[in-house]
């Protein structure tokens, strides 16, 4: 096969887009330098309801009778298959995850959208452990594909609730991560296929997995309690002003990268909005990386983990708010 002039030119951005990029597939933080934030501190569920976190935006929640969990994205396939392979579920990684943590009440699962790192696994797990699957027409196009009985899976809208033991989860309608762009192209929902629109089976390309429309999720706790899960690091301007929060998972991803205007403008329709005393960031981790290793910042090719850490810390600190890694 020859090497053609459109060949040339992809190698040649590729080459300028390295040079120009220190170190491009280094960690674009060094978390011993934010030792301090994974000091574990009382917050308003101690004693309560245990949260674990398996890197990228998955959440498990659990109070001693039921757990829930936020996506299902537990086999984080390298990114060199992402790019130029297929991706599927690690069944037998998995079933050592669920076995390790006990996961074995778990009953409902929610994702935030359709992409390969947030639903992924999530069929399976449900397979699994009979928790219902909750998620936009995408992510049931993403169980049927699995071949998950209908009567485990649940297609959702915004401000729908449902109520799991002493959990109830809303549904808010939110935005996916502005694209993220390399050579002039970038990540973005093509809009003439902006769902998925048969089942999906795997293993299947990354590209395969379609946003599908993105929502966050509010969570009450023995109508008591309030938590936010926002997996993607944008917002609806007001959207958010009548959910006052506890504690605020909050996605960070590319956070840093965006200009200061972003930045602020995400702060106050997300941390400020809500009101919340406690800030957890999630969705700042390396998920071309196994769960086995550490957790390591995205890279440098895709983010500024370390600029966006340091955002929230000066904010948070201005405020009096309390921010802590997982």
């Amino acid at each position: 096969m020859g090497f053609t002039i459109k060949s040339y030119i992809y190698f040649l951005s590729i080459s300028v887009l390295l040079l120009n990029c220190k170190r491009p597939f280094a960690p674009s933080a060094n978390l011993k330098n934010y030792d301090f934030l994974f000091q574990e501190n009382e917050n308003e569920f101690a004693g309560k309801v245990s949260v674990t976190f398996f890197g990228t935006s998955t959440l498990l929640f659990d109070d001693g009778e039921s757990q829930i969990m936020i996506d299902g994205f537990l086999s984080r396939p390298s990114t060199f298959k992402v790019a130029f392979g297929k991706v599927k579920t690690d069944e037998a990684f998995i079933d050592e995850v669920l076995t390790f943590h006990d996961i074995n009440k778990l009953k409902g699962i929610f994702v935030c959208h359709s992409h390969y790192d947030h639903v992924m696994d999530a069929p399976y797990i449900s397979q699994k452990t009979g928790a219902t699957l909750y998620g936009s027409s995408s992510t049931i196009n993403v169980g049927k594909g699995a071949q998950l009985q209908d009567t485990l899976m649940m297609e959702f809208k915004d401000g729908d609730k449902f109520h799991v033991g002493k959990f109830t989860v809303e549904v808010v309608h939110s935005k996916h991560t502005p694209p993220f762009k390399i050579l002039g192209k970038s990540n973005a929902t093509d809009p003439c296929h902006p769902n998925i629109i048969e089942p999906l089976s795997q293993p299947a390309k990354s590209s395969h997995f379609i946003e599908g429309g993105t929502y966050d999720f509010y969570i009450t706790y023995d109508n008591e309690k309030h938590i936010m899960v926002k997996a993607s690091t944008n917002y609806i301007n007001g959207k958010l002003i009548n959910y006052p929060t506890d504690i605020f998972f909050l996605g960070i991803a590319m956070l840093g990268d965006m200009d200061k205007g972003f930045q602020e403008i995400y702060y106050r329709e997300t941390v400020l909005a809500t009101n919340s005393k406690y800030i957890f960031p999630i969705h700042w981790d390396n998920f071309g990386k196994s769960l086995n290793k550490p957790l390591i910042a995205l890279p440098n090719i895709g983010d500024n983990v370390s600029k966006g850490l340091d955002f929230l810390i000066h904010k948070t600190n201005e405020e009096g708010r309390k921010i802590q890694m997982m």
